[in-house]
């Protein structure tokens, strides 16, 4: 009893790790996310570091450093999340599931048009 006890707690604590697609495209969208919001300040602190006096040249330096890190980090994670999965049937069910993905595909779209 015992034992069947042990298998059965071992098997739900095994099964509550396991991710799903649902789950990992959510935490996918919160990364995609994100990055989405660091991306103004990315932009500031780069245009920052290479104008003004060498003190604030040197501090936009600093957290710009800080920032990238932070969204080579946040790439890698999601890097390793779709190395899970069909690349296409992943971008797939993000694309239906995930309103950042959706509001990124449709500025893409309209800087295509613009192109034109």
């Amino acid at each position: 009893m015992k034992k069947l006890i042990l298998i059965t707690l071992i098997f739900v604590v095994f099964s509550s790790c396991s991710t799903t697609m649902e789950s990992d495209a959510k935490k996918a969208c919160e990364l995609i996310a994100e990055t989405a919001e660091l991306m103004p300040e990315v932009i500031e602190l780069g245009l920052k570091s290479s104008f003004g006096d060498e003190e604030s040249k040197k501090e936009s330096y600093k957290k710009l450093s800080k920032v990238k890190s932070k969204m080579e980090s946040m790439a890698l994670e999601l890097a390793i999340i779709n190395k899970k999965y069909n690349e296409h049937e992943f971008q797939a069910y993000l694309s239906d599931n995930c309103e950042t993905v959706k509001n990124l595909k449709e500025i893409g779209e309209a800087l295509e048009g613009f192109g034109d």
